[in-house]
């Protein structure tokens, strides 16, 4: 395959998942496509999604139509570079053969590591391929994941790999990931160390046969540069992308999206900041150390003139910022990649949404009730805790159905709003105060009570524990969070996107309440829910709360429960 031409091939979008359906096309043979632009969707047993392009360049074949399920790792589609003249260089009679679940091409490519599958079919033959060497990239781990850091490599040069073997960890603004191997082989290189971070597309290592080690650059001889010419092609080898995208700053140096977007925000001068990434390249931590330094604005300067129109900035330089005396107790420290997409994504939240927030009380009697007389056995028998929050969760499914909008997304732009005929309950998870994450319980609704129970503590667990794939913290409808147990009063925290709303549960505390023409001592908290108003008005959530509340004090909870 040459530097002209990639295949993208069957993603792995979960860890037992084998094959998956090509529901629909995005593009057709002869369209230009951008990297991250919707390729192709794809059906799995565990979850449907939307394919970007790993790519710059021109649709050349198709080469499995919609509607065909095919084993993971099979060639789906060729992307030439613009301009290139490229043959078909894979036989119709072996797409034909891959897409009925035969034998792939070659060994099956990880199609999360993006990566080149070496020489053409017709080079090499469809059987047992010979001095193979594959190139295995940085994966795109989620659909705004733009790069990774390699926190730790579990195989070293030399090592035999088998197929979905550990090979190295990656750590994300999203999600921390161990990472299988796609092929069967030996690790000949390791072209970027643990501890650096690069875009996603970025060749990580080569995996081959033994005998290919001697003519492949750098390998089995330890790490090579970064920036090595790969054997075949790679995102890094890519023209550059029609809109100006391209990750170059200033001066013409290398830098990733997070790496302009931090020295954007910043006002620094790329030109003053020292790189210590492969080749010089140019990393977050060097970024913040620079802030952290004081780092000044940079003069006026113009910029290199483009190979190709450039697009503005995805986020504008920031105002300076007033100086700050310091003081020499001050510790001045970088914050987590995690906790800077949470900054990020809250930001943007807030400057999407018309966000209101509004709230109801709730007399949790009913519900304490039924927690004092099965919470031991229903910890024994499901393995969650009987807190508030099942019984909330419940409430909030059966008041979506009632009021769909509130289960929504709004496409202002489009002018539309997408009615979602199902629950996928987002469920926000500390962790422990280093950043949230949001893992999903899907089809919500077709769960009681101790199905929900279940799962959140199920996916919590995961999530606390850093094995929670990025397929869990996608496609939520609606979204709670649960500061009650740290004793919260009242909270109005911000919509996850693209929901069109996010309920908070906050503490629960004995108080005084009207019973009648008496007075009792009842454990009483608030419910309240923010909300885009741009979906719907304040009638609709205060009604909502209502069903919520009435669900939760006038329940008959047991049948549920016991």
């Amino acid at each position: 395959m040459s530097n002209d031409e990639w295949v993208v091939t069957m993603p792995k979008l979960g860890e037992t998942v084998t094959e998956g359906e090509l529901t629909n096309w995005l593009k057709q043979a002869g369209d230009a496509v951008a990297f991250d632009d919707p390729l192709f969707e794809v059906s799995t047993d565990k979850v449907d999604s939307e394919i970007p392009s790993p790519y710059d360049g021109i649709i050349a074949e198709i080469l499995v139509p919609a509607g065909q399920t095919v084993p993971v790792g099979t060639p789906l589609v060729r992307i030439t570079a613009v301009g290139a003249v490229v043959p078909n260089r894979i036989p119709a009679a072996a797409h034909a053969v891959a897409a009925a679940g035969g034998p792939a091409l070659g060994d099956p490519a990880a199609p999360q590591m993006g990566g080149s599958e070496g020489g053409a079919a017709e080079d090499r033959g469809v059987g047992t391929p010979v001095g193979e060497v594959h190139d295995i990239t940085m994966p795109k781990l989620g659909e705004t994941v733009t790069e990774g850091q390699i926190t730790n490599w579990l195989k070293q040069a030399g090592d035999a790999v088998a197929f979905d073997d550990p090979l190295f960890e990656v750590s994300t603004d999203k999600v921390d990931s161990e990472i299988p191997s796609p092929y069967d082989g030996v690790l000949l290189a390791i072209l970027v160390p643990a501890g650096d971070t690069v875009p996603v597309g970025t060749p990580l290592a080569r995996i081959g046969e033994p005998s290919a080690g001697a003519g492949t650059a750098g390998a089995s001889a330890g790490l090579a540069p970064a920036v090595a010419a790969p054997t075949g092609a790679a995102p890094a080898a890519a023209p550059a992308r029609p809109d100006g995208a391209a990750p170059i700053g200033r001066n013409g140096r290398m830098l990733s999206p997070l790496v302009r977007r931090l020295v954007a925000e910043a006002g620094l001068d790329v030109a003053t900041i020292t790189g210590t990434g492969a080749g010089g390249r140019i990393r977050r931590e060097d970024v913040e150390r620079a802030i952290a330094a004081g780092g000044r604005a940079a003069a006026p300067e113009a910029p290199a003139a483009p190979a190709a129109p450039a697009r503005p900035a995805e986020v504008p330089a920031a105002p300076a910022r007033p100086a700050v005396a310091g003081d020499p107790r001050d510790e001045v420290v970088s914050l987590s990649r995690m906790r800077l997409a949470v900054a990020e994504g809250m930001k943007r939240s807030q400057t999407t949404t018309a966000s209101v927030w509004t709230s109801v009380e709730v007399d949790f009697d009913n519900v304490e009730q039924v927690r004092g007389k099965y919470k031991d056995r229903f910890k024994k028998e499901t393995g969650a805790s009987l807190s508030y929050l099942p019984f909330i969760s419940r409430a909030v499914v059966d008041a979506l159905r009632a009021y769909p909008t509130v289960n929504s997304s709004i496409d202002i732009e489009a002018k539309t709003m997408t009615l979602h005929p199902y629950v996928n309950l987002g469920i926000a998870v500390d962790l422990n105060q280093q950043g949230l994450v949001v893992p999903v319980v899907r089809d919500a609704d077709s769960l009681n009570m101790r199905g929900i129970a279940k799962k959140i503590t199920e996916l919590a667990g995961a999530a606390r524990a850093k094995k929670l794939p990025m397929s869990d913290m996608q496609g939520s409808t609606f979204t709670i969070t649960n500061p009650g147990p740290f004793a919260s009063y009242a909270s109005a925290p911000i919509i996850n996107q693209p929901n069109v709303g996010i309920l908070c549960t906050d503490g629960v505390k004995p108080r005084p309440v009207a019973v009648g023409d008496a007075i009792a001592i009842h454990p009483t908290g608030i419910v309240g829910l923010v909300y885009d108003h741009r979906a719907f008005d304040g009638s609709t959530a205060s009604l909502f709360l209502l069903h919520i509340r009435d669900s939760l004090e006038k329940r008959d909870w047991e049948p549920e429960v016991g």
